[in-house]
């Protein structure tokens, strides 16, 4: 399925997204949706209003007396809360006339928001029931706070028959967001849905849909690089498809070449770049740490669940978590410091720079290592690296020799790791300090 607005998404997938969307606004009940940057947020929804068959089996009797207005910040050309409210009345007088129904005009009033309850109260009385699909709401974060109290009032003529629906590539349920969002944060919370990234059989079906429209064919093998790399990100691979193509034939037919060309192609590290910039500062703590760990702390619990639900994390086990494309795990490992080492005590690995590396020391060595790593900056006495070392019995097996080779031997094995080893210091009679680079 296609149309002019580049929508190649199965028609029954689409169908379902809009059933549980549309209903509970059907119902007079606000919704949110939430979606990864580069989700294909707008091309969906002008696909789904562009959709009278969708809609109609939806909203039944009421289709004809529903007015779907959406709502595009990208239209403003100046941030200001009038200008939000302008374009709200400007696209609700639009779909009014559309529906040859009568609106009130700036002669009464040139004030945007006392213009809009006026068209609202007319089409209440008329029994129309009116959508407002406000598409990047994170657009009204850079707004007063009295747009929050503005869209309630609007909201407020007839809540049964008035609702929003909110599109969001940010987490509004935020703590930091949520709390600056006035009394519209009930309606915000009443229901939230997620769009989440593709499964390999509709991403398939995506990738398809490319081969079909630009009449050239793709190997299997190709098909299931493109999905390892991109996971199911419309947008990733979207351009990783065109990208291949441009660069010829044999591209779309041998994985090795595809698989090289990709990985550090400059346009797709904007993408995942956009991806990161959307992320709160704890989803991003998650990222990092599902990047570095394959899991999380529990404090991250909410953070990792909102990104399960958008797809950009996925849970493979109970302990195991990664994340959802090869090319979005690279550019995260990319921006980490490679010279950072980091204890999971969950399942007891060591990495550096995104890499498991236990396997590197011994049993000993691995020991003392994550004991200085879990008292970092801190003085450790030599009782302390003997302990660590021989375990509770090290007072029989104390040695200052055996120490002091311990010691060389495990920097001798950073600096190969590419630690850098002086970050281990002795401490002259006192005992050593270990410390990662910030």
């Amino acid at each position: 399925m296609k149309n002019q607005n580049s929508v190649t998404l199965p028609e029954d997938f689409l169908a379902k997204f809009a059933s549980d969307i549309f209903v509970p606004l059907k119902r007079g009940e606000c919704v949110s949706c939430m979606f990864a940057a580069g989700g294909g947020k707008r091309t969906i929804f002008n696909y789904l209003l562009s959709k009278e068959t969708i809609l109609k089996k939806i909203f039944k009797e009421i289709y004809k007396k529903t007015l779907f207005v959406y709502i595009d910040p990208n239209e403003i050309l100046n941030i200001s809360t009038e200008a939000y409210l302008h374009l709200i009345l400007e696209n609700l007088v639009f779909k009014m006339k559309q529906k040859k129904i009568k609106t009130v005009t700036e002669t009464i009033s040139k004030n945007p928001l006392v213009l809009i309850k006026k068209n609202l109260e007319n089409l209440v009385l008329k029994e129309y029931h009116i959508i407002f699909i406000l598409n990047d709401f994170e657009f009204t974060l850079s707004l007063p706070l009295s747009i929050y109290l503005n869209l309630e009032s609007i909201m407020s003529i007839d809540k049964s028959r008035i609702v929003y629906l909110f599109l969001s590539t940010i987490n509004l349920f935020d703590e930091t967001v949520l709390r600056n969002l006035q009394n519209l944060k009930h309606a915000i919370s009443r229901n939230v849905r997620f769009f989440s990234l593709l499964n390999q059989d509709a991403a398939n079906y995506l990738i398809d849909r490319f081969r079909e429209k630009t009449k050239t064919k793709i190997t299997h093998r190709v098909k299931d690089v493109l999905f390892e790399l991109c996971g199911g990100h419309p947008q990733l691979l979207k351009y990783s498809f065109n990208n291949l193509r441009q660069q010829g034939q044999e591209f779309l037919e041998d994985y090795r070449k595809s698989t090289s060309y990709l990985i550090s192609h400059y346009q797709l590290n904007i993408v995942c770049a956009d991806i990161w910039n959307f992320l709160s500062e704890k989803e991003k703590e998650a990222i990092i740490s599902v990047v570095t760990t394959g899991n999380f702390l529990p404090s991250l619990k909410e953070s990792v669940d909102y990104l399960i639900n958008l797809g950009l994390i996925k849970k493979i086990t109970d302990q195991k978590y990664q994340l959802f494309g090869i090319l979005f795990e690279q550019f995260i490992k990319n921006k980490l410091p490679k010279h950072k080492l980091i204890f999971n005590s969950n399942n007891k690995k060591l990495y550096y720079g995104g890499q498991s590396c236990e396997d590197k020391f011994t049993y000993q060595e691995f020991k003392l290592l994550t004991y200085f790593i879990t008292h970092e900056n801190e003085l450790v006495t030599r009782d302390q690296v003997a302990e660590a070392i021989w375990g509770r019995h090290y007072l029989e097996k104390y040695s200052d020799w055996s120490i002091d080779k311990s010691i060389s031997i495990l920097r001798k094995k950073l600096d190969a790791l590419g630690f850098r080893s002086e970050y281990l210091t002795t401490l002259k009679k006192r005992g050593f300090s270990f410390s990662n680079p910030e």
